[in-house]
């Protein structure tokens, strides 16, 4: 990479200092032009996760207002679940306490952070202000961006913000001299990359970052430079480490919690990860990664969207110049370093894959660490979104970095040109092939037909009026998205030709090259991403997650919020099947449900509530009423006509009925007898035969428990503090088994009889259990997870050693002045 400048150019005369005051001005600027509405408009994002948060974390919010600390559990959805996979403030004050100062302006500031962090990387490696900024944009205005912002994915657009921070402290340890600041930037990135909270992108970015660690230490172990290679894995070792810190008191946390929830497997299907075809659910088609150059190729986004993902809210797309700037740098561009960026970023298509390309994957499934943890393959598109940037960075230096001294001859760009106008032609041609039909939607048309008028789906005039439908609705639109976009591509990779001919015929200065290709990435990715920015997303100011969701109270939710209450201390559970019960958490704003929705809930819940054939819809009636009784549910809402033995309307309105379960068990009761089950497995059988009285009998794991039917025992509840916290009266003659209608979880529940600790027992397999002696007792339990304070403990050291290290490079600059003016 040359670094003199075209002594006729323009752009380059300028300052290097006010070249780079430009550039960063225009990063500055892209954000408020792509999100006006927000910035500047006076709107705010109406984003759906965000609102689904805001309703799983009322009985947080409640506890924090109420007791002015963290409850570390939440009573709302599942029948409870830990609060931290949900919400948990910061107990040490890290760098992102700044971000809240910038709120009103979402999503500007994480944007700046992320542009200018690229900006900063791609300047450290060597690459001059044009090429940089173009990179900078190529990442930072990816269509994908714009679809997780929209989404309300705010933690994953931060960590995916972060990213350049975290390679520009690794490039100043690995590559300068200022080994302590990139340490200190590095530890800083990697903090703030953990806090952001979404390991998935963190462990994604690992990849590339390992690679890169391997291929510099190759280098300098050929040239046996093992103490420099020593100093630069111990320095990535150390920040990483103190990083990892800076988020100990959620990681932890959620490492602890990993192994109960669904990531960590299912004792019923003996797995320790994700199910493969649970995890392989929106892979990436192979030949619809050409979204990557032509967006609306396969529709765009959902309902359009024509692809082989169930749905979408948008494409990855990397901008239609990125194609003939790979090619460049594949065939001319001669920097070792950056094939490991390219690597990388193929290797992450071949992810994104998933199950379209079963067998590498599969075995990456079965074998690669950690590897099954994560769902969604699609998403590890973003990997090669910022290392193509990178590889995109240097064709363009390979393109611009020509000086006066270099003949320039259009011989020398030629065969990567027409390598370019080849493959369009080439997916010309495929894209003509298409006939934009959804696999198996003809079939699931002519299927809702027969059903409407009761014939069957085979028959050929439905099937005919289900092709007739596609061919004449669907296909004309989709057609015209894509060959649109076919057009537009095209159009545009002939100004990028048009440039690197006009640049290298000697037509145009380098600058102004420069300069029409930047504003040619920003103009296509800014267009292109607002195309995922619905007006619909916008809301004002003023309506927040909140607002959104009192704005949608009904009145069967006023009758629920007057009726859970059961007098004795605690609230009863709603079963919110009118609401998509376990994909919808709004509902557990206004009362405790037993359905919610997280991406990572409790396998003991997944396992009842939502896998195929589970117990809760089990038995001859569809529903398990016993197991609602036992699980303390007291209503369930539904459409009119559910007429079953146990249930009664008692309330009914236009959005709905709400019917009352008869009998429904208190929070905690002793049971009259006991039965062992020797396994998970044993247990889940017995709930799921819908033969079991749990008002009777208790299913105990692996513990042969002692109980006797006691006329005369009671319990009564003296507190209940939003689940986190409760304390019982206990009263018997004979030793009981007590049942408590809260979820079992292991890792943090601490139970104090009389002040002595005492075990907790799986019990009915996804509820707690307690053996009680006779006699009068007080029961105390309390969730106080030793991996949260130990974590919170290792946060601060973090922060310690960043502060310590700051002070460390302020000191030694400070004592080298003196000695420099002695000089």
């Amino acid at each position: 990479m040359s670094s003199n400048t075209p002594s006729s150019d323009f752009f380059y005369k300028l300052p290097k200092s006010r070249q780079h005051i430009i550039a960063l001005l225009v990063l500055f600027v892209v954000p408020f032009i792509l999100f006006y509405a927000t910035t500047l408009g006076g709107k705010e994002l109406q984003r759906h996760d965000i609102t689904q948060w805001r309703g799983a974390a009322e009985s947080i919010i409640e506890y924090r207002a109420e007791f002015g600390e963290e409850p570390l559990w939440a009573s709302n959805m599942f029948g409870g679940m830990p609060s931290f996979v949900i919400s948990t403030l910061p107990q040490t004050v890290h760098l992102d306490y700044f971000s809240r100062f910038f709120r009103d302006i979402y999503p500007a500031f994480q944007y700046w952070v992320l542009l200018g962090g690229m900006y900063f990387f791609l300047t450290l490696m060597g690459f001059r202000s044009l090429t940089a900024l173009f990179a900078s944009l190529m990442y930072g205005l990816t269509s994908y961006f714009a679809v997780i912002i929209i989404a309300g994915h705010t933690s994953k657009f931060f960590a995916l913000a972060l990213i350049p921070w975290m390679f520009s402290g690794y490039w100043l340890i690995a590559k300068t001299k200022a080994k302590l600041w990139g340490l200190l930037i590095f530890t800083a990135a990697m903090a703030l990359e953990v806090r952001a909270g979404h390991i998935q992108i963190t462990y994604y970015f690992i990849y590339l970052l390992g690679f890169l660690w391997l291929y510099d230490g190759w280098l300098l172990l050929k040239e046996k430079s093992y103490k420099k290679f020593a100093i630069i894995t111990g320095f990535l070792v150390l920040g990483g480490l103190m990083g990892a810190f800076g988020n100990a008191e959620r990681m932890l946390s959620q490492q602890e919690y990993a192994k109960h929830s669904t990531r960590g497997g299912s004792a019923i299907t003996n797995t320790d990860g994700l199910d493969s075809n649970y995890a392989f659910l929106w892979s990436q088609g192979i030949s619809e990664t050409l979204t990557i150059f032509m967006p609306n190729i396969y529709g765009g986004a959902s309902p359009d969207y024509w692809g082989p993902k169930t749905s979408t809210s948008g494409p990855h797309y990397f901008g239609a110049l990125s194609l003939l700037l790979l090619i460049l740098a594949l065939s001319r561009v001669r920097e070792k370093q950056m094939y490991v960026f390219f690597g990388a970023g193929a290797l992450g298509i071949l992810f994104a894959w998933g199950e379209n390309f079963a067998f590498f994957n599969q075995l990456a499934f079965d074998i690669i660490p950690l590897y099954n943890k994560f769902r969604a393959p699609e998403t590890w598109l973003v990997l090669p979104a910022f290392a193509f940037s990178v590889v995109a960075a240097y064709a363009l230096a390979w393109l611009l970095d020509r000086t006066d001294k270099t003949e320039r001859s259009f011989k020398q760009v030629q065969s990567p040109v027409i390598i370019t106008a080849v493959l369009f032609v080439g997916i010309f041609l495929h894209v003509n092939s298409f006939d934009f039909k959804k696999d198996g939607e003809v079939e699931r048309i002519a299927s809702q037909i027969a059903q409407q008028n009761r014939v069957n789906p085979q028959n050929p005039q439905v099937i005919q009026q289900a092709n007739n439908f596609v061919n004449t609705r669907l296909v004309p639109g989709r057609e015209e998205k894509a060959k649109s976009d076919l057009l537009r591509f095209g159009i545009i990779l002939v100004i990028g030709g048009g440039v690197v001919y006009l640049l290298y015929t000697s037509r145009i200065a380098t600058g102004l090259a420069g300069l029409i290709l930047v504003t040619t990435i920003g103009g296509d990715m800014i267009l292109v991403g607002q195309r995922y920015m619905p007006e619909t997303s916008l809301v004002n100011s003023n309506v927040g997650a909140e607002e959104t969701i009192l704005s949608k109270k009904r009145d069967l939710d006023q009758f629920l919020i007057d009726n859970t209450d059961s007098g004795e201390g605690y609230p009863y559970r709603v079963l919110p099947l009118l609401d998509n019960a376990f994909s919808n958490s709004e509902p557990s704003y206004y009362y405790p449900s037993l359905g919610g929705y997280s991406a990572a809930k409790l396998s003991l819940a997944q396992d009842v509530f939502m896998v195929n054939e589970n117990p809760l819809f089990s038995g001859s009636q569809g529903i398990n009423l016993d197991l609602l009784r036992v699980l303390n549910t007291k209503y369930i809402t539904y459409t009119p006509g559910l007429n079953l033995a146990g249930l009664t309307p008692v309330f009914q309105s236009n959005s709905g009925v709400v019917y009352e379960v008869s009998n429904v068990l208190p929070k905690a009761f002793f049971a009259d007898s006991t039965v062992t089950a020797n396994s998970p497995n044993e247990a889940y059988e017995l709930i799921y035969s819908g033969r079991t009285d749990f008002s009777k009998m208790a299913i105990v794991e692996g513990f042969d428990a002692e109980t006797y039917m006691d006329s005369t025992s009671t319990v009564e509840v003296l507190t209940y503090n939003y689940g986190a916290e409760m304390s019982f009266n206990l009263k018997r003659s004979e030793p009981g088994f007590l049942v408590i209608s809260e979820i079992f979880y292991d890792d943090g529940w601490v139970a104090l009889l009389n002040g002595e600790e005492v075990q907790i027992h799986k019990t009915n397999y996804l509820l707690r259990g307690i053996q009680i002696p006779a006699g009068e007792h007080t029961l105390e339990l309390d969730f106080r997870p030793r991996s949260f304070y130990g974590g919170v403990m290792l946060s601060r050291i973090s922060l310690g050693f960043q502060l310590g290290l700051l002070l460390l490079i302020g000191f030694l600059k400070f004592r080298k002045k003196p000695e420099e003016g002695e000089e």
